[in-house]
Parts: structure tokens; sequence; C-alpha cells
């Protein structure tokens, strides 16, 4: 028979931190790993910097339109990225 192998200890595991976030008047709770609070912040600062930017643009109408400018837009930036990598 095989020599029994000692249990692995599993480290305690840390819940994520429950942040409300808000974005164009909507407020959501996003669970965040402990640690990662900074670049949540540093995240949604980025997003209301561009919402400010694109909320008043000819043709963007309402917070679906706001955001849908803002995603295309930074898929667009990840493409070009990628490209250049």
């Amino acid at each position: 028979m095989y020599p029994k192998q000692a249990k692995e200890q599993k480290p305690a595991s840390v819940k994520p931190k429950q942040l409300t976030v808000s974005v164009l008047g909507r407020h959501m709770k996003i669970a965040c790993p402990a640690g990662q609070e900074e670049k949540l912040q540093a995240a949604m600062l980025e997003l209301e910097q561009r919402v400010s930017k694109t909320k008043y643009q000819p043709g963007v109408h309402g917070a679906e339109d706001v955001l849908l400018m803002i995603a295309l837009n930074l898929c667009n930036e990840l493409l070009e990225t990628k490209k250049n990598d």
C-alpha cells in the first residue's frame, strides 16, 4: 500500500470585499478581492473620466449610449495595443 499523504492545508480564504460603485446615477455592489481596492478605484476613476468626455458628444443620448461608446472605444484601444505588441 502507498503511504498516506498528509492533507494539504488550504490557506484561510479571504472573502472579497463588497464595494459600492456609482456610474451614471446607478449604484452597484461589486465583489473586490482583498488587496485590489486601489485598482478598482483607479478603474472607476478612469470610467468616470470617460463618461464625462462621452456624455456630451453629439448623437450620444442616455446612459446606455454613453456606456456603449466607452466600451467600443476601449475595445478599439485594446485591439490597437494587441496589434502593436
